[in-house]
């Protein structure tokens, strides 16, 4: 049976790995002047090297014709170390052998005997952040006072979750993403030795697939190798295995996006739906060239962020960075990293990206528009009876004020009330009273029309601002007066929360986007009528009564008591 490619031309010297200068200069430098560690730690992310310079430290270390700090790869403790017939060099795989009674007796034990026929006893722990906490404790003395001709390698993707007494007491190295240039480069070295011609942007779509991990763009460039007449593959060809997230609808999606053409950019996203893209990777490339865009914007230098990219790629971006603003940019980010997290829960998964399209080019975010808005006025009008109009009209009946409501008799429950402090002049007339009617309203919409569209303005106000939808879901709309929608609310609390500067103008643009022109609101205390409980005709006798307990804690709360 045939090897993957990532065995079969797995790196056995330190020239041989790509990448990692930082890590394999260091410790050929250390084997050459034996300055050793007793144990290293390894920490990166996955398939970028951490066993396989594990292993060729074993070999180093052990090597009978070393030169420098470089192994032979041809003695016999080498050839023993690359066919895993040595018992001094133990690999353990620390998340199927986790526990207390698996260190105890794979390592510990094993570690107070001296190498059998090498040098240098070599332990590499690989995943050593899923040993159990009782499996640390255990390992720590074993780290801290190890046996002589003992040297520990601890490997892991999760360096959070290793102790901090483990770490204290290893060398720590790094790990970094391999770069474009070396991948590329790597695969088109494996190519040549495998004797196939492979077009150049077909290995540049591998190494961006597979994100700074060696191993898994092996693994695309094995699926690859198995194409064509096995002596060359093409572009189109290698795009039938790789992850199906075409660069050019990604690109497409994104200009439109950039030029708000909805209609265009709704379009790709079903292209890319029939094509079987995978939304989730869809949206990830998305949000990797407008984070580009937005980095080009920032620093004004394309060429700092188009190292994976071709010509054509390069001119595209010079162009996209021109089209919006930073603030514009930054936005439309904070979109597509919010809907990205509903794609994998909807059905159809492109139904985020929809609505994110929607959203973006009807213009219902917060996102900075490309002209300057008019700045709202500085002081809001007092609530007061606009002047007549120039046309002869019967003026409109002022606001009365409403007089305090007399004292009610005890009652059995609590009721609140509107709080004293509250002005006069801000209370509207009871509901049984003829309903609000327009004062002085010079704007293009009523009350009616106000009142119509309430429930498609929580609707969108609920998009942005979900403590405001319930905020708002207690008032309703009253009177427009001046120009103004005032908004009625029960309490004081709540027309204060909503008169808020951030609220208001949530509530302010949602409308006004409904409505077709600019909306100004402002909240209001509604009057609420207090009726008489069992006809109780003695209130005066009820008021003159002294302070209760639970008079005073009805009052601490707002209300009073009545019966």
């Amino acid at each position: 049976m045939s090897q993957t490619l990532y065995r079969k031309y797995r790196p056995q010297s330190w020239a041989d790995i790509a990448g990692q200068n930082h890590v394999k200069v260091t410790l050929a430098f250390e084997v050459e002047t034996g300055k050793l560690a007793h144990a290293y730690l390894f920490s990166g992310p996955r398939g970028v090297g951490k066993t396989t310079i594990a292993r060729i430290l074993a070999k180093a270390l052990n090597c009978l014709d070393r030169r420098g700090g470089e192994p032979c790869g041809k003695c016999e403790s080498c050839e023993a170390v690359n066919e895993n017939k040595t018992l001094d060099v133990i690999e353990i795989d620390a998340a199927s052998h986790r526990g207390i009674d698996a260190v105890r007796e794979n390592i510990i034990e094993n570690a107070r005997f001296s190498p059998s026929r090498l040098k240098y006893k070599i332990f590499i722990i690989d995943e050593v952040h899923m040993l159990t906490a009782e499996a640390f404790n255990a390992l720590l003395k074993t780290l801290e006072e190890p046996p002589a001709q003992t040297v520990f390698v601890l490997a892991t993707t999760e360096l959070h979750k290793v102790p901090p007494t483990i770490i204290s007491r290893c060398q720590r190295f790094d790990f970094r993403k391999i770069p474009f240039a070396d991948l590329v480069e790597r695969l088109h070295g494996i190519c040549e030795r495998e004797g196939v011609k492979v077009d150049k942007r077909a290995l540049e779509e591998i190494a961006r697939n597979s994100d700074g991990c060696l191993r898994d763009a092996e693994g695309l460039l094995g699926k690859v190798l198995s194409l064509g007449d096995g002596k060359r593959v093409s572009y189109d060809e290698a795009l039938v295995v790789l992850p199906r997230s075409s660069t050019a609808l990604v690109s497409a999606f994104t200009e439109a996006l950039l030029r708000r053409d909805g209609r265009a950019a709704l379009s790709v996203i079903d292209d890319s739906a029939e094509e079987g893209i995978d939304a989730d990777q869809f949206t990830g490339d998305v949000i990797e060239l407008l984070r580009r865009i937005l980095l080009a914007k920032v620093t004004g230098d394309v060429s700092a962020v188009v190292i994976d990219m071709d010509e054509e790629q390069k001119r595209q971006l010079e162009g996209w960075r021109e089209l919006r603003e930073v603030g514009d940019l930054v936005k439309l980010l904070e979109l597509f990293i919010e809907k990205r997290r509903d794609v994998k829960l909807c059905q159809p998964p492109q139904l985020p990206l929809e609505i994110a399209v929607a959203r973006y080019c009807a213009g219902m975010t917060d996102i900075v528009e490309e002209s300057p808005r008019p700045a709202p006025p500085t002081k809001r009008p007092v609530v007061q009876p606009a002047a007549p109009l120039a046309t002869p009209k019967a003026p409109a009946a002022p606001v009365q004020k409403i007089e305090a409501a007399p004292e009610i008799p005890r009652a059995v429950h609590i009721e609140p009330t509107v709080p004293a402090a509250v002005r006069q002049d801000e209370v509207l007339p009871p509901a049984a009273a003829a309903p609000p009617t327009t004062v002085g309203c010079v704007c293009g919409f009523d009350l009616d029309a106000v009142r119509a569209k309430w429930g498609d303005f929580l609707r969108l106000v609920g998009e942005e601002n979900h403590s405001l939808t319930f905020l708002l879901g207690v008032a309703e709309p009253v009177e427009i007066a001046g120009g103004v929608v005032k908004v009625g609310f029960n309490y004081v609390f709540h027309r204060d929360k909503f008169n808020s500067a951030k609220n208001r103008q949530a509530a302010e643009k949602a409308m006004s986007a409904l409505l077709a022109e600019p909306v100004r609101m402002e909240g209001l205390v509604l009057e609420r009528k207090v009726e008489m409980v069992n006809n109780d005709p003695a209130p005066a006798a009820a008021a003159a009564a002294p302070a209760t307990p639970v008079d005073s804690l009805a009052a601490a709360f707002g209300g009073r008591v009545m019966e």
